[in-house]
């Protein structure tokens, strides 16, 4: 009997089955250099081969796929830079993402593991040998100073090019103090800083890493117009005297009991006409997609009791506690930002 051509070629799947390869490529080449040479001057196979002591074969492979995947292109013989690796894949650019490549790179996630984790419906514990899902050493503010520092610098790398399409968006006229949430590096007050001069900010963070938010906002000379508060958002009181409070990838960390109990906390918080703002990439109302976001949002049921929201869930998560006049508009590479205001009688 003869088969039958498929409807459609394999080629999704073959490429499918090699993206396993993908991150820890960038992360190599991130490590032997390859993007800061090239930033330098763009060069052959040949020599690039020879300026990182490695063989042609190796070297012809990895060039070869950072092209495929965008972050190289060829011409006259040499390869450059895009880019997409000129702004993201320098150390020495502020946007620089390898400290969080190199941070989801050590997540270790298998067949097995992700098997387990969907079937029992739990996340993953890793690093440091704890024993710990993440998620529960924030909630226990058991968290050293080493992995505080090296969580929140690869967050910085993930979030601040996003904390800056964000600043050129938001309307902030009016407003006169801005509370920052579990706001980790500080980017997206920095970002909103420079972009609204007249409003201050306070960044609330656990004390392990207020360490390292302090440093960030030293590095952007912010120091007078941004506070840093150690604070332990579940159980500390909250301060007052802020008219707009903001989360950024906060709430998909948390299940929808901590979820609330953090909106509720804004609502109280917040003086009558204040605002909360929270900054997400969501899900659509139909569940299907994008697919960064619903990758995203495996990410958060493999590590956090989380997962990524819908606008109408957070929607419904905001008018639950209270907010009314909510609206939902998209702002950057996949990110969208919900407004909500605490009624005037309120």
């Amino acid at each position: 009997m003869d088969l039958e051509k498929p409807t459609c070629d394999d080629s999704l799947m073959r490429q499918l089955g090699y993206s396993v390869y993908q991150l820890p490529i960038i992360s190599v080449a991130d490590e032997l250099g390859v993007f800061s040479l090239l930033e330098q001057e763009p060069a052959g196979i040949a020599e690039v081969a020879g300026k990182l002591h490695l063989s042609l074969r190796a070297t012809e492979a990895l060039l070869a796929s950072l092209a495929g995947m965008g972050l190289l292109v060829r011409s006259h013989g040499k390869f450059h830079l895009t880019e997409t690796s000129r702004n993201f894949l320098i150390p020495t650019k502020p946007f620089y993402w390898g400290h969080m490549v190199r941070l989801i790179c050590q997540v270790p996630i298998t067949h097995g593991t992700l098997l387990e984790t969907l079937r029992r419906d739990g996340a993953i514990a890793w690093g440091e040998g704890q024993g710990k899902v993440i998620t529960e050493e924030w909630a226990q503010v058991d968290l050293s100073d080493e992995r505080a520092f090296a969580f929140t610098q690869a967050m910085h790398s993930h979030s601040f090019a996003t904390a800056v399409g964000l600043a050129q968006r938001a309307e902030l006229s009016g407003v006169g103090r801005l509370l920052d949430v579990a706001g980790g590096s500080g980017c997206f007050s920095i970002a909103l800083a420079q972009q609204n001069p007249e409003v201050r900010f306070t960044v609330a963070e656990l004390p392990p890493v207020c360490k390292t938010t302090r440093r960030y906002v030293a590095e952007h000379g912010l120091e007078d117009r941004i506070d840093v508060l150690e604070l332990d958002m579940f159980r500390d009181a909250w301060p007052s005297g802020h008219d707009v409070i903001f989360f950024a990838n906060i709430l998909h960390d948390w299940d929808s009991a901590r979820q609330r109990r953090l909106i509720q906390r804004s609502f109280d918080a917040l003086p009558p006409g204040g605002r909360v703002l929270i900054y997400e990439l969501l899900l659509s109302d139909g569940q299907d997609g994008p697919l960064t976001a619903a990758l995203s949002s495996m990410n958060m049921v493999y590590m956090t009791p989380g997962k990524q929201l819908t606008a109408g869930e957070l929607d419904e998560l905001v008018r639950g506690c209270g907010f009314t006049d909510v609206s939902v508009v998209p702002v950057y590479a996949g990110y969208s930002l919900l407004s909500a205001t605490k009624p005037l009688d309120r």
